[in-house]
């Protein structure tokens, strides 16, 4: 027996969805560096291993399909036509209904509830009367609802529903993700065994002035168990920036208007006069201590003599060479400024997974941040969410932790990074608002290259992680030392 999928990724997307996704169909979405139709091929492949995929794009693609099928007319074929908006949730139970396939002798219509997942057919002749009925214009799921035969199928999710698409693409991203969300349509509630933190990202927002409020998602009921702190906020039906960042699916104007209203946020921040010595104490925790309190550690983890050992081998250079260049351009750039004395209050991690977009109702909204548990700690560098921002614009790391970048070997034996997405424009349209707002630019490169310091021993239990992230500190260090 020969067994036929239909991979069927014509679906319309929900406008809020296309707004993450752009133009890309269910089938193309990336988790975790694949798309999750090969998620849903490798699953069916575990039942199925000869199994014939065919996937369509568009109604248009039956007439091909159809001359395909006429050829299995006769033969010994089972066929499943299943929809992209579905993924394979719990291979377990839905392996349960997958194999009946093998067993069926009428058409079987798979639902999800009241919604049809997918249809079994139990032969090619079957299929292709199915087939020429969508060619005439009928929507394969009103064909498959009048199917007479049908049966329920567990262990999959809708990801048409935005809730379960959004939880999809965020929840299995990043093996760091060491919080907890619960909670039902409306709400979620954020948990974690780091109750100082959870207490500071609760306290933070309340203790923000009124008029700075408004940026924020609000945290509420804020609850203490002798293991775990929570607090509650409002489900917001929007995914992170991130999601729409690393899909490609901003053009060039878009970005531009966000940007801008990035900027209106940053120059809304709260600013008091300090100190020189006040400032300089500020900027050396930021950016010197901090970088060698995380390179220190760095070097306690048992697995740093192996990454500096394949440092030596392909980059000729070692960690401390990389923070040696780094400090020693850090000081060339700040001698030719003269920053104004000031402190802001400040969300402290200013990157796109942290914020939350809709294009469609210009709404933007902040999370995650830093915390506070005073009024003394809301304030911070006014360079330091910029440099946040850059992060993610100029370094590109949203790609990194989405498992999105490459590394390869070249004919001179050195490592080369490869991130799937050329930022030119885009870095250049930052660069005029980063001017054009009265920061300065290679100030806030250098100070991006301090965050990816600081991250290498937060991220040791993913090797490859960081060294794409030491390639990329080598590369801003490169692109800065050429243009000061």
């Amino acid at each position: 027996m020969r067994t036929i999928v239909v991979y069927d990724d014509t679906g319309k997307k929900s406008e809020v969805i296309e707004d993450i996704i752009g133009e890309k169909g269910f089938s193309d979405v990336v988790v975790r560096k694949r798309r999750l139709e090969d998620y849903y091929h490798d699953e069916l492949k575990k039942i199925y291993p000869g199994l014939i995929w065919k996937k369509i794009c568009s109604v248009f693609e039956c007439a091909d399909l159809i001359r395909e099928m006429e050829l299995y007319v006769g033969s010994d074929v089972k066929v499943m036509h299943c929809f992209s908006n579905y993924l394979i949730s719990d291979s377990e139970k839905a392996s349960l209904s997958f194999k009946k396939l093998s067993f069926i002798d009428e058409v079987y219509g798979v639902f999800d509830g009241k919604r049809a997942a997918a249809c079994m057919f139990p032969d090619a002749g079957a299929y292709l009367s199915f087939c020429k009925k969508v060619m005439s214009g009928q929507k394969a799921w009103d064909l498959i609802r009048n199917e007479k035969e049908s049966f329920e199928i567990e262990g999959l999710v809708d990801i048409g529903i935005i809730n379960h698409f959004i939880q999809c693409i965020t929840g299995s991203f990043d093996s760091r993700f060491f919080n907890s969300f619960l909670g039902n349509e409306y709400t979620l509630v954020k948990s974690s065994t780091n109750k100082k933190k959870i207490k500071a990202e609760y306290c933070f927002y309340h203790l923000l002035p009124e008029d700075m409020k408004f940026w924020f998602v609000m945290p509420f009921l804020y609850q203490e168990t002798d293991q775990t702190a929570s607090y509650s906020m409002e489900r917001l039906h929007m995914a992170d920036l991130a999601i729409k960042w690393v899909h490609g699916s901003m053009n060039t104007a878009e970005f531009e208007e966000l940007m801008d209203k990035y900027f209106f946020f940053l120059n809304s921040r709260h600013e008091k006069e300090c100190t020189e010595d006040e400032y300089r104490k500020t900027a050396v925790s930021l950016f010197v201590d901090k970088v060698n309190a995380r390179i220190a550690e760095l070097k306690r983890h048992p697995g740093y003599g192996k990454m500096e050992s394949l440092l030596d081998v392909c980059e000729h250079t070692g960690i401390d060479d990389l923070a040696a260049k780094y400090f020693s351009l850090k000081e060339k750039i700040e001698g030719r400024m003269k920053y104004p004395s000031r402190m802001v209050i400040g969300h402290g991690d200013l990157c796109f997974a942290n914020t939350m977009y809709n294009k469609s109702t210009q709404t933007l909204k902040f999370i995650d941040p830093k915390g506070a548990l005073s009024e003394t700690e809301l304030w911070t560098n006014p360079y330091y969410d910029v440099a946040k921002l850059s992060h993610s614009v100029c370094g590109r790391y949203d790609f990194f932790n989405n498992a999105l970048f490459d590394i390869k070997i070249d004919e001179n034996f050195s490592c080369v990074l490869e991130i799937p997405f050329n930022n030119r424009e885009y870095q250049e349209i930052f660069r005029k608002k980063v001017v054009e707002n009265g920061f300065d630019y290679w100030s806030v490169r250098i100070y991006e290259a301090s965050l990816f310091l600081s991250m290498l021993p937060l991220h040791m239990d993913n090797p490859h992680k960081v060294f794409g992230f030491i390639l990329n500190v080598k590369n801003i260090l490169k692109e800065i030392e050429e243009n000061v």
